[in-house]
């Protein structure tokens, strides 16, 4: 057993280094006053619009739960095939496929559709699951600076060789740290210049960004210059999955040769007929998404009184940046203190000495709201500055 006391003292030693790192993490349940950590940014989940279509689904499905297979095997169902035409009517692409999340969709597809004689050209604050199937993957990969498509340009010139099979360019429509989002259009012209293949990442724009909810590129009528773009639904949908758009052969594709697919049992049915009755209802919430943009524009505005750093956030996703680690955990905890529901974020997923508070405002959220989250922002910084 020396092996395993071994094995389990290297883990502690570890998880004590995260700790002296301030980058120890732990799981918390609990209710607060307000929460500002959500990604239900509609507010679909905790009004109980969710749970009443979910109710409405079940009494009309039957005593069936789960897909009791993977859905090349048996667990395809006509809730599959809805949904999926629904999304890809909504977003105007030729063809979607469900897969379980964000994660597992990012990770698969792109070792489905990259090969190792490919070359990638990724934004350096993707997403983790973005950046794990590039890797895995075996594509040749090179990372430009946020948003920077000047950048962009100067590494595909330096770095693409004639021996690439494709160069593809990956990002995401709105940044789940940042809250801003890249030029598309701008993009797109690059794309024509160079022949490059576009990859896109909408979990935080689907329902929130556009007049329908459609997300930044759609909204741009741009899907037929980007080859893959991928809608994770456990944001604003305030479900779980995601949508693969792109042409017919994509899906035809991913549905052959993405390991993440075929090897994974189907989600239940019902969650799938959800997300078609969600989806079909996020043309409806314009009103939810000014009100939303109005929030995100108010608390930078009161962020950027107080001499507090929002970065460069446009929408509703407003980072609150602090710089060490230290700081943003003890300004947490005072929040949580207070009843208010706001998360610290620390390297390694946001770059060093750029800790920070990420709030993510909700369409159920009042300004009131926001001044109480603001007011207790001006009681922190006013008491450092006293005791400094």
């Amino acid at each position: 057993m020396k092996h395993l006391a071994n094995w389990s003292s290297g883990l502690n030693a570890d998880l004590d280094r995260l700790r002296s790192e301030d980058r120890y993490r732990t799981l918390r349940s609990g209710q607060t006053r307000l929460n500002f950590s959500s990604n239900d940014y509609l507010s679909l989940n905790s009004s109980g619009v969710l749970w009443k279509m979910l109710r409405e689904i079940s009494a009309e499905s039957g005593p069936g739960v789960g897909s009791t297979g993977s859905r090349l095997l048996s667990g395809h169902h006509p809730y599959f095939d809805a949904a999926e035409s629904e999304f890809a009517r909504f977003t105007g692409f030729e063809s979607a496929l469900l897969f379980h999340s964000g994660y597992a969709a990012n990770v698969g597809v792109l070792q489905a559709v990259l090969t190792a004689r490919d070359t990638v050209f990724c934004d350096r604050l993707c997403h983790a699951s973005i950046l794990d199937g590039i890797r895995i993957s075996g594509a040749r990969r090179f990372y430009f600076n946020h948003n920077d498509f000047n950048h962009l340009e100067d590494q595909i010139r330096k770095r693409t060789s004639d021996k690439a099979a494709n160069v593809w360019v990956v990002t995401e429509s709105v940044f789940s740290m940042d809250g801003d989002s890249p030029d598309l259009q701008a993009l797109a012209r690059l794309a024509d210049d160079y022949g490059l293949l576009l990859y896109l990442d909408e979990a935080h724009a689907l329902g929130v960004t556009g007049k329908r909810g459609e997300g930044l590129l759609a909204s741009q009528g741009l899907q037929d210059r980007f080859a893959v773009a991928v809608y994770p639904c456990g944001k604003a949908p305030g479900v779980s999955g995601a949508f693969v758009c792109g042409q017919s052969v994509l899906r035809e594709t991913l549905i052959n040769q993405c390991r993440s697919f075929i090897f994974s049992t189907a989600q239940p049915p019902i969650l799938a007929e959800l997300l078609r009755r969600v989806i079909a209802l996020l043309p409806e919430l314009n009103q939810k998404r000014e009100f939303l943009q109005n929030l995100g524009t108010s608390l930078r505005n009161g962020l950027s009184e107080m001499g507090l750093a929002a970065g460069r956030s446009t929408t509703h996703i407003v980072p609150v940046v602090l710089g060490e680690s230290e700081r943003s955990i003890s300004w947490m905890k005072h929040l949580l203190s207070a009843g208010l529901d706001v998360r610290a974020i620390r390297p390694p997923t946001v770059p060093e000495g750029q800790a920070r508070l990420r709030v993510n405002l909700q369409a159920g959220h009042t300004m009131e709201d926001v001044n109480i989250l603001s007011k207790e922002l001006y009681t922190l910084l006013q008491s450092e500055r006293s005791s400094s």
